[in-house]
């Protein structure tokens, strides 16, 4: 097994692990065990138990943004690549995703500063939502509900299914429309 495939069973066997037996109990011993390496192995990837849940949540920040951005660039029927596209991969989160998302921040709620790299990121997504849409309210808007909706799958909270999760979903890709490019025209009537 090689080095990266041994972090991410590392990285599944924590989050399995918060998910069955809450945060409290998630020891590195455990981990090790489960995930079959020696302690040593544990510690060679994750110093601490703190250094293995804050990979965990970097993780999966790191793959949900690269695979908006891989989205933005393949759907070429997008109107607004970025924006449409965190929309789409929000929806579209994997049952895994879920299930690592839970167990990641299950174990970060026992130390709050661990969430900091998730504050960034959205701040840094929210930033870029309202800059790249015509609408920033109806931007913010859409990104609140997408966001509301992964909670709403994360913790079973009348997640939603089917048909109208398809249309809740199209409704908020028209509220995430570009911005209107500045025409020459315009620029010359402000101009004085």
């Amino acid at each position: 097994m090689n080095r990266n495939s041994k972090r991410d069973k590392i990285l599944m066997v924590a989050c399995r692990l918060v998910r069955e037996m809450g945060a409290s109990h998630l020891t590195l011993d455990a981990v090790a065990r489960e995930a079959g390496v020696s302690k040593g192995g544990l510690l060679y990837h994750f110093p601490t138990k703190e250094a293995l849940i804050q990979a965990a949540l970097n993780d999966f920040l790191d793959r949900f943004d690269s695979d908006t951005d891989a989205e933005a660039t393949r759907n070429t029927a997008l109107n607004n690549g970025w924006a449409q596209a965190y929309l789409i991969q929000t929806f579209d989160i994997s049952k895994d995703d879920l299930q690592m998302s839970f167990g990641i921040l299950a174990a970060a709620a026992n130390n709050p500063d661990l969430l900091a790299p998730m504050r960034q990121r959205y701040d840094l997504w929210q930033s870029r939502m309202t800059a790249e849409c015509k609408d920033p309210v109806e931007a913010t808007v859409a990104r609140l509900a997408a966001d509301g909706l992964f909670f709403c799958e994360l913790f079973n909270f009348a997640p939603l299914e089917g048909q109208l999760r398809a249309d809740v979903l199209a409704y908020l890709l028209t509220k995430v429309e570009n911005k209107r490019p500045e025409t020459r025209e315009a620029n010359q009537i402000s101009q004085p």
